[in-house]
């Protein structure tokens, strides 16, 4: 989780016996599972030893971070969350991220590889994004939607050819992944990521933005989540 000095990981402290910042880990035992924690200080806040390159890009930039430094050592589970203890985007259990933590199932995180923490459909669902025709509003304003398929082609390091006509995925930036999801990409794309976070002219919210509707792409999903849904109807959803 990347934290902020306005933000209290007090809740998390909550879900374990004992707590040692210098080593930089947080043991909730949570029936049988047995967590460890990464806090990043985004301000360099005493007693977090953790740190970010750049003070940019909201979570994404301790996401990556955390991926980048950890690549060959990952658990076979890792979540990512925000700080606060309270998020509008945690739904299905109530809107306090210890909750989820106490429903997680890990089997179904080792086999779909990419969870969700989300499941409400909006925002996010059915499109987010149309890289190849942003709106002339966004062409007018100079939007990030108005240059996204350049954005694209920079992270992912593909042509134009393969930018997709529309990305669509539920929102936000809280998901749950497996080691081997992870490692479906090699250690050298998420440093050309975080590259591109670090150096680019957008601002730490657009930064965030970017990979809030880039995220699933970025561990292997498709650019539109199609699943079959009831009476075999195929719909978008988390």
């Amino acid at each position: 989780m990347a934290k902020t000095k306005r933000e209290e990981i007090d809740w998390a402290l909550k879900l374990a016996p004992e707590y040692v910042p210098t080593l930089r880990l947080l043991e909730p035992c949570l029936t049988s599972v047995r967590w460890i924690s990464y806090v990043y200080s985004a301000d360099e806040e005493p007693g977090y030893s953790l740190r970010l390159p750049v003070n940019k890009g909201r979570e994404a930039m301790a996401y990556l971070t955390f991926i980048i430094d950890n690549y060959d050592g990952l658990p076979e589970s890792t979540v990512f969350v925000h700080a606060s203890s309270v998020q509008w985007h945690n739904d299905i259990v109530g809107d306090k991220t210890a909750n989820i933590f106490k429903d997680l199932r890990l089997d179904t995180i080792q086999r779909k590889g990419y969870v969700n923490l989300r499941c409400h459909l909006s925002p996010g669902c059915p499109f987010s994004v149309f890289p190849l025709s942003p709106s002339k509003t966004d062409i007018k304003v100079n939007d990030v939607r108005a240059y996204f398929a350049d954005i694209y082609k920079e992270l992912f390091s593909v042509t134009q050819e393969q930018v997709p006509e529309q990305i669509g995925s539920v929102c936000c930036a809280q998901f749950a992944l497996s080691r081997d999801r992870i490692r479906n990409r090699p250690r050298e794309d998420y440093v050309r990521m975080r590259e591109w976070a670090i150096h680019t002219e957008l601002d730490t919210v657009g930064v965030g933005w970017v990979f809030e509707m880039l995220w699933h792409i970025v561990f292997g999903e498709k650019p539109l989540q199609l699943v079959r849904g009831q009476r075999g109807i195929e719909k978008q959803i988390c």
